[in-house]
Formats: C-alpha cells, structure tokens, sequence
C-alpha cells in the first residue's frame, strides 16, 4: 500500500471516529432523564442537554414542606439530574471511542 492509500485509510478512520463520537452525542440530547426529589415529593425530568422539563409534585407531600426547604429540594433534584446527564453523555462518548478503537 503506498503512502496515499495509507493516508486515504487514515482519513476514513478519522472520519468514521468522529461520525460515532457525533451519534454518541446525539443519542444522548434526544434521551431525557428523571430524578427523584428528596422527601418522597415528586420528581424533574430534564432534556439530553440538561434543560429542566418537568417537575412534577406529590401535593400530600408538598404541602408539609416550607417554601424554602421545597425549593431547595426540587433544586439539589435538578442539580443532580443536570450533572447525571453529563455524566451520561461523557460515557456514551466514551463508550463509543472505545468501540471504535477496538
């Protein structure tokens, strides 16, 4: 094989890498995620990029609740929902580097 077809084999590779790498990517954006609010009161569900989409409350719950500890508690749910969809995205791409390295 001489130096082009090499190169050319090369290329490939790369763009094949990266075409995997970008499905990873997009695959995760379209996957929403829920969490658990503490206290038993409900749950947030975000996007694959991590924007709030939903929170839904349990009002027999809730209304035990203070304003303040409410929200604190949808808050930390969100919080943890946004950094567990990162964290997905970071190990479906991951996963997918991988993949194509094998």
């Amino acid at each position: 094989m001489n130096t082009y077809d090499r190169l050319y084999n090369l290329a490939k590779e790369i763009d094949a890498n990266v075409a995997a790498i970008e499905r990873a990517a997009e695959s995760s954006r379209a996957m929403p995620l829920s969490r658990k609010i503490g206290g038993g009161l409900g749950t947030v569900t975000v996007d694959g990029s991590g924007a709030l989409i939903s929170v839904d409350l349990d009002r027999d719950v809730a209304v035990t609740q203070t304003g303040a500890s409410l929200a604190g508690h949808v808050l930390r749910a969100i919080n943890d929902a946004e950094k567990a969809v990162v964290a997905r995205r970071e190990a479906m791409i991951a996963e997918a580097s991988r993949r194509v390295e094998s």
